[in-house]
């Protein structure tokens, strides 16, 4: 037996749910790029990274759930009006999507996540929430 035939039953469906998320996050991202003040765009990456988050849970990928969570604290901030989005934020979200898209890359070619832990991106995410006042205690 290959290495795919030990693949989760589920792996397949996280891999086509992933990649919708990842093009919803993308889009959503483009019209924030237009629009930073589009809280329907905010809360579409919310709900995105909440789920991202969950399933990455349910299949053990431990840096992807951190990812999703921390896009999904940055997006809960913002659609709060407690930080503004701005072309630093948008950046560093942007980033965070090809971080994730990498991860689903590795989970594509061998069902794990990778070994990329993503400490510079979550360093300047957590440098934007100090920069707003917010303590990264409460993510």
């Amino acid at each position: 037996m290959d290495e795919k035939e030990y693949r989760s039953p589920y792996l397949e469906t996280y891999i086509d749910e992933t990649k919708e998320h990842l093009e919803e996050f993308n889009n959503e991202l483009l019209i924030l790029k237009k629009e930073p003040e589009n809280k329907e765009a905010i809360g579409q990456i919310f709900v995105m990274a909440h789920s991202l988050k969950g399933m990455a849970t349910v299949m053990t990928y431990k840096r992807i759930h951190r990812l999703a969570r921390d896009i999904e604290s940055i997006s809960r901030k913002v659609e709060e009006d407690r930080m503004k989005m701005n072309p630093e934020l948008l950046d560093i979200l942007f980033q965070c999507l090809e971080a994730l898209k990498e991860h689903l890359s590795c989970v594509i070619e061998t069902s794990d996540e990778g070994t990329n832990e993503n400490e510079p991106l979550i360093a300047r995410l957590d440098a934007i929430l100090l920069k707003q006042g917010i303590s990264n205690e409460s993510r």
